[in-house]
């Protein structure tokens, strides 16, 4: 029984990260929406992968759009600073 559970809590663990914001590229932006802009402050060592950047691009879609995570896209338009010590990201968020 503790076999099944730990396989289904690792089952539940990765598929959540398929339902944050997707990024996607500047030219497939050109058939969504634009919901707005947001800048991110990363201190210390990046995330691993974009999961910051994803988790905010979630949460401005559902502010600005009432728009769920699964619909959510975002653009990286800017990064300044160094990735060893911290770096702000700018991105351009869309809905579908």
């Amino acid at each position: 029984m503790k076999y099944i559970t730990s396989i289904l809590a690792l089952t539940v663990l990765f598929s959540v990260s398929s339902f944050a914001a997707k990024e996607i590229s500047r030219e497939e932006s050109s058939g969504y929406t634009k919901l707005g802009v947001v800048s991110i402050e990363q201190k210390g060592l990046p995330a691993v992968g974009n999961q910051e950047l994803a988790a905010e691009a979630d949460k401005k879609c559902n502010e600005l759009g009432g728009v769920s995570a699964d619909d959510c896209y975002y653009v990286i338009i800017d990064k300044t600073g160094k990735e060893t010590n911290h770096k702000n990201v700018d991105l351009e968020i869309f809905k579908k």
